[in-house]
């Protein structure tokens, strides 16, 4: 596990933990930035805001924190005739807010999210205190989305 204050530890997720296989105690990502969505998963090379431009020397795989606001649009219009956007109009419990880790790539000049379409695969990040002080609202454990839903595999860094 490396010293970066943006490492994030792995852990399985506590549903899952009779199921999977063991992770190491080491095991760990590095979060190297955020992206905050609206109603939808950003789509593969989507820039991220980085905590650090350059790429990282160790070897934690690179992921970023996603923030997912939930929000519909309703049958409702406000003045102007624009639909209104509610975070759970059906009252089916969406939360209204979604986070997760997902894989990214540096390009040379910057990082973007992975190419591909990834998936809870099991495993949580515990985030460290420099991360969720960096990232206002951000919560101290998250799923990582790193299973490569076609293959069955996981990310492997590049």
């Amino acid at each position: 596990m490396s010293t970066d204050p943006y490492t994030a530890r792995l852990r399985l997720e506590p549903r899952y933990a009779p199921y999977l296989p063991e992770i190491g105690a080491a095991a760990s990502v590095l979060v190297v930035g955020y992206h905050a969505a609206f109603a939808a998963t950003p789509a593969h090379g989507t820039p991220i805001t980085a905590f650090d431009p350059a790429p990282p020397r160790h070897p934690d795989p690179p992921m970023a924190l996603i923030r997912i606001e939930h929000r519909t649009a309703s049958l409702r219009t406000d003045a102007d005739g624009n639909p209104q956007w509610q975070p759970d109009p059906f009252g089916i419990g969406l939360p209204e807010f979604c986070w997760y880790l997902t894989p990214t790539q540096h390009t040379g000049t910057r990082w973007v999210l992975a190419r591909g379409r990834w998936a809870a695969g099991g495993r949580q990040a515990v985030l460290p205190r420099t991360l969720t002080a960096a990232v206002p609202g951000a919560p101290t454990v998250v799923s990582v989305h790193d299973h490569n839903t076609h293959t069955g595999r996981r990310w492997n860094q590049p």
